[in-house]
C-alpha cells in the first residue's frame, strides 16, 4: 500500500482526529464522523487500506465506542 493512498484519510487521526470516533462493531471498526447526524467513512479501496486507516487511527487514540 503506498503512502500516497494513506494520505487522502490522514486527516481522521491527524487535523481532524477530534471529529472521528471507532465504532466497534463484532470483531471490527467502523470510523464515524461526529455530528448530527454522524455519518460512517466507507473506505471502498478494499480490507487492506481500510485495516490501515483504522490501524493509524487506534494508534493516534481516536475515541473507541463500543456495540457488543
Amino acid at each position: 500500500m503506498s503512502e500516497q493512498d494513506l494520505s487522502a484519510y490522514a486527516s481522521m487521526w491527524t487535523t481532524e482526529r477530534a471529529q472521528w470516533e471507532l465504532h466497534r462493531i463484532g470483531d471490527g471498526y467502523l470510523p464515524i464522523m461526529k455530528g448530527d447526524p454522524p455519518m460512517a467513512q466507507m473506505i471502498c479501496d478494499g480490507d487492506e487500506l481500510a485495516d490501515l486507516v483504522i490501524a493509524q487511527m487506534l494508534a493516534a487514540g481516536v475515541a473507541v465506542v463500543d456495540h457488543s
